[in-house]
């Protein structure tokens, strides 16, 4: 730090006429400072704990209470911000009692409230005078402690440490060893905005805003809600009573018991059931106007789906397909469900698109509502996906819990893999097994590619580390390695692994070494694997390896594995271990003269740099050799040019030999490696020239993914024309096959999902007929909407099948102007359909003017126009409209206080808004730029996010330099003259 910050003259203020000080003024200015320091510290000891800390005020109609002083705790004297284990709770008795419309101070700013009263029962394990919480924007009222026989135990004073949110109830005597406690503590707590802890939310009806209180406490806003261990690894039994208003429903996480008047008129008293053991983070409360569909399981548990009264019938398929997976889980894990109840609900407001709390899941309304009348075949699958993965989490997740949130990945890993096996078996011909490689495997490969990912197993601390891990290596990746393991283990060890696995482990907390134990021992006299040796080469290490195949001879290849890094240049984190980015790779494999898929040649990598392959019979003229069968193994497979070449042929001649999973691995594996020189990028652009051919979706959906990057990359470069004419010529039979006539009804699920991606693609490359069939339908739609004097229900109105209402809406106002995006506005505003207004959202950001991009990210951030829920992907949308991608980052730059307010609450948000906004920047002067904006601005849990933006822009830089002539000259040379 420069001299001149600390007063000290330089040459630079004499220079400038600055105020300058003698040694004897410094000297008396810090005798003041410290009487000053010296007053304050005592006013703070004799004042209510709001005039050193800020808190929330009370409710003015009650009577002013007694607080507790809070006086600040060094933190020198705090090793960490975990607590000791000094004290274990047992149970809590919780009383909420939440304020939507009854406070007003009448100056015109409301402010929402909730009473709460818990009495905590704890444990004494260790000999202490010092019971630390976890509280957050609470007030104390009151607080009292005694033993088990009632004697009460003076608390002396209360004290804060702020940076770990702990509160300290300092206690006159020793607590003894072994003995049983009961703190009651009576408090005061803000129903606030920000989508976490006990937070409110609304929404209009009939032009009246509706409130709702709900809550949402993974991973560390327990403590909003009530001063509690708000650790995963403190489970404790909650029984729960809320107060509400007689005209609201309550739920919690156990099955209503009591339903009494309350002292206050107008309202009443639920209670519940109390809870299994289970983590603070699993609690749950929701307060407003709700109303339900009801089915019972098979086992009789009731299961209700609850939604907004209007939408209540759109709840009838989660309902029904939600109740047959939780039959299916209750057969897999050979567990019943604990609970007698299972609540799901659709929040109007809600930060994760979903939560696992135990008997009350809650959803984003997209998440858990479907409309076969309004909602497409993607809305229905996402449905299911949706509360399939919370329904596994209630097993893996609630009654087994990670020890800590370094194994988040136990938690989501698993539920991210088992939820398409619940939905496989609900609907078994959606093809979900196959999907697998689109929606998680080759996805989660971009991020796994950067030097500044991270293991599955990852050390954190702070609640800015955790939220950071709640990415796509949590969720994706970890079940894609537990998807390869099945494939390694075989479904019935697998199985039987899980079940001993839940089976110990249950109410309990476990760590992934207690999986891998579980597995080993499954696996003895089978395959007699040692899990943990395997595994830890996949969790401990970020990263994925590429192998390498080349020739020896006939009958032989070398197999070599390396770290696969997008931009090698960069180097790796050097944060985290690594066990020498080695891998044990569990090898798939066949050739064309002895093909066999079903049951392909396999054989070891044992974490070597290389390793010989031996094939079953030898290589023929135009015999071509695949590896990673049905594309199981978490790694990229590059292969000699002959290879390749014969690999090409093949798709050419007869492309269905090869699994859809390995057509999309191989156009995946060759598009990549390209990026980074492992593979010439006309051999690897050859390998899409028979796509004129394939009709499956898996294949299609797997060569728009790589194909976008290119795509993007193009936007300010000349080969994009070349490459638009390319794409259109592609995709022209399937378009031309599958036409806009879409039956939802009797198309297949995977064809409806193709016909999508048809004739979205002709309309992303300007295939003129798409363009005006979209326009012709939008203004369709816009002169029925005219000319609707009965006020018929939209979807009476709305010519546009629900599978291409994305579509339309997008490139409708793409090709319009004003009029066409003020109608799109006007019926974002005016559905009441959360999938709905998902289209609209996305839609909207179509404009080609920029000012009307620039006045729709404004409204993105006025809660009176855009959904708290939607506002963070207005931005993103905007970004990725070519026209909106600079202003979408100068909002961002601009207004970054402003989106840390608004989402400083919500676990990855933040993260979210920094990749997606920059993740096309390919310039020097986008790099200055990015740089700028980290050293300028605090960005807490967007922290490595930002890191990773850096990597990616550094790669498209790369890649611009050394690639984008080469690819465009190849378009040039395969795309159909203009005109054609």
């Amino acid at each position: 730090m420069p001299k001149e910050q600390f007063g000290f003259e330089s040459d630079k203020d004499k220079e400038s006429g600055g105020h300058f000080f003698t040694t004897f003024q410094i000297v008396l200015i810090c005798i003041v400072g410290a009487c000053v320091i010296i007053a304050v510290g005592c006013m703070c000891a004799l004042l209510p704990d709001r005039s050193c800390e800020p808190r929330i005020k009370p409710e003015p109609t009650v009577t002013e209470p007694r607080l507790t002083t809070l006086s600040p705790t060094p933190t020198e004297e705090l090793w960490s911000g975990r607590l000791t284990h000094d004290l274990i709770p047992e149970s809590y008795e919780l009383y909420l009692k939440p304020y939507l419309y009854d406070i007003d101070l009448g100056v015109g700013d409301r402010i929402y409230t909730f009473d709460g009263r818990v009495k905590i029962h704890f444990r004494c394990e260790t000999a202490t005078t010092m019971v630390t919480l976890h509280m957050l924007n609470i007030t104390i009222h009151e607080s009292t402690l005694s033993d088990s026989d009632g004697n009460e135990v003076d608390i002396e004073s209360n004290s804060f440490t702020p940076e770990y949110d702990f509160v300290h109830f300092h206690v006159a005597e020793e607590l003894v060893t072994g003995t049983d406690y009961v703190l009651e503590i009576e408090y005061l707590g803000e129903l606030w905005a920000g989508l976490s802890g006990f937070y409110r939310s609304s929404y209009e009806e009939d032009g009246e805003t509706k409130w709702l209180a709900a809550s949402q406490m993974q991973p560390t806003s327990a403590r909003r809600a009530l001063p509690c261990f708000d650790e995963p690894d403190f489970k404790a039994v909650f029984q729960t009573q809320i107060e509400h208003r007689n005209d609201m429903v309550a739920l919690s996480n156990g099955i209503e018991t009591n339903v009494n008047k309350s002292e206050t008129d107008g309202w009443l008293i639920t209670e519940y059931k109390a809870t299994p053991i289970m983590s603070t983070y699993l609690l749950a409360f929701i307060v407003g106007y709700f109303n339900y569909t009801e089915i019972y399981t098979d086992s009789g548990i009731r299961f209700r789906v609850w939604s907004r009264p209007e939408a209540v019938n759109t709840t009838v398929y989660a309902r029904d397909i939600g109740s047959n997976i939780t039959t299916y889980y209750e057969k897999y894990f050979n567990i019943s469900f604990p609970l007698e109840k299972q609540d799901m609900i659709a929040v109007p407001g809600l930060s994760f698109w979903a939560m696992e709390n135990w008997g009350l899941i809650t959803f984003q309304e997209t998440a858990l509502l479907y409309d076969s009348r309004v909602n497409s075949a993607s809305n229905k699958q996402y449905v299911a996906s949706s509360l399939s993965h919370e329904l596994t989490h209630q097993w893996f997740g609630n009654l087994v819990t990670c020890l800590w949130w370094d194994d988040l990945w136990l938690n989501e890993g698993f539920a991210s893999y088992v939820e398409g096996l619940g939905v496989e078996n609900a609907e078994p011909y959606w093809g979900m097994n196959e999907q697998f490689v689109n929606v998680d495997l080759q996805p989660v490969f971009d991020l796994d590619a950067l030097g500044t990912s991270h293991p599955v197993l990852v050390p954190v601390n702070s609640p800015d580390e955790i939220n950071e891990i709640f990415d796509s290596i949590s969720y994706s990746k970890g079940a894609s390695i537990l998807r390869m393991l099945n494939d390694i283990l075989g479904e019935d060890v697998f199985v039987s692994g899980l079940n001993a696995y839940l089976i110990t482990h249950r109410k309990d907390n476990a760590k992934t070494d207690d999986l891998w134990a579980a597995l080993t021992e499954a696996d003895k006299g089978m395959g007699d694997n040692n899990v943990k040796q395997i595994m830890d080469t996949w969790t401990l290490q970020m990263g994925f390896p590429v192998v390498d195949f080349r020739r020896i001879d006939d009958t032989h290849f070398n197999a070599s594995q390396e770290h696969f890094l997008i931009n090698p240049d960069a180097g790796v984190d050097d944060r985290y271990g690594d066990l020498g980015y080695l891998w044990y790779i569990f090898l798939t494999y066949t050739q064309k003269t002895d093909v066999n898929f079903e049951m392909p040649n396999t054989m070891w990598i044992e974490k070597e740099p290389w390793a010989l392959v031996t094939l079953s019979s030898p290589m023929e003229a135009d015999d071509w050799f695949l590896a990673n069968i049905q594309h199981y193994g978490y790694y990229r497979v590059n292969y000699d040019n002959e290879n390749w070449a014969r690999l090409i042929q093949q798709l050419v001649d007869n492309h269905s030999v090869f699994p859809t999973e390995n057509r999309a691995q191989l156009i995946s594996d060759a598009l990549t490696l390209a990026r980074v020189g492992r593979v010439d990028y006309p051999i690897a652009l050859d390998l899409t020239l028979y796509m004129e051919s394939e009709e499956d979706y898996v294949p299609w959906e797997a060569l728009l993914g790589v194909i976008s990057y290119i795509t993007d990359m193009f936007s300010r470069h000349y080969g994009y024309g070349s490459l638009e004419r390319y794409m259109q010529k592609k995709v022209q039979t399937l378009y031309n096959d599958l036409t806009w006539i879409d039956d939802p009804v009797n198309d297949p699920h995977l064809t409806q999902f193709n016909r999508v991606n048809a004739i979205g693609t002709s309309c992303k490359y300007r295939n003129q007929d798409c363009l005006d069939q979209a326009s012709a339908l939008f203004q369709e739609y816009m002169t029925n909407d005219a000319n609707n004097i009965d006020n018929s229900p939209d979807y009476e109105i709305n010519p546009i099948s629900p599978n291409l209402k994305t579509t339309v809406y997008c490139y409708g106002i793409q090709e319009g102007g004003q009029e066409e995006w003020e109608f799109g506005w006007r019926k974002y505003k005016e559905t009441l359909d959360a999938a709905e207004k998902s289209n609209w959202i996305l839609a909207l950001s179509y404009s080609q003017a920029p000012w009307i991009l620039s006045r729709y990210l404004d409204y993105s951030l006025d809660v009176n126009s855009v959904r708290s829920q939607d506002s963070n992907t207005v931005i993103v949308y905007v970004s990725q409209n070519y026209i909106g991608r600079s202003i979408a980052w100068n909002y961002l730059r601009s207004n970054w206080e402003t989106y840390k307010e608004y989402y400083g609450g919500s676990a990855n948000l933040l993260s979210d808004i920094i990749s997606d906004v920059t993740e096309d920047f390919n310039t020097e002067l986008e790099l200055e730029e990015l740089i700028a904006f980290g050293e300028g601005n605090n960005l807490g849990s967007a922290t490595r996010a930002y890191e990773q933006a850096i990597e990616v822009t550094n790669t498209n830089i790369a890649w611009m330099s050394t690639s984008a002539d080469t690819v465009a000259d190849w378009f040039t040379d395969n795309a159909p003259a203009i005109g054609e």
